[in-house]
């Protein structure tokens, strides 16, 4: 699994299409079938405004099947059907289920 971290630097909005466009690319080329993509989770329960923006880029990606799928990290469990209906869901360590990160989003490519 190929890992991009778009939240450290405070990026904008563009900036973090660009390095999830950048993330696909290299994990492509590397044969890997999910990208983990850190997006944080926003701080004092207010939603984060690039995890929203990416989800809504992955939604458009998925409809123009660019990539499979994608799951939210708080959404690995075998009870959630959003994960039973994800692509290469076997391709996900023990540890993802463990974690359940809200500020990760798992792309199947």
């Amino acid at each position: 699994m190929y890992t991009i971290d778009i939240h450290s630097n405070k990026e904008t909005i563009d900036a973090a299409f660009y390095n999830l466009d950048i993330g696909i690319k290299i994990a492509r080329q590397n044969k890997e079938k999910i990208l983990c993509v850190i997006t944080g989770y926003g701080s004092h329960n207010t939603k984060h405004k690039i995890k929203s923006a990416i989800i809504l880029k992955l939604e458009e990606y998925v409809n123009k099947k660019y990539v499979k799928g994608y799951i939210l990290g708080n959404e690995v469990d075998i009870f959630n059907a959003r994960y039973q209906s994800f692509p290469n869901k076997e391709k996900l360590g023990k540890e993802e289920f463990i974690n359940k990160n809200p500020g990760v989003i798992y792309v199947a490519l």
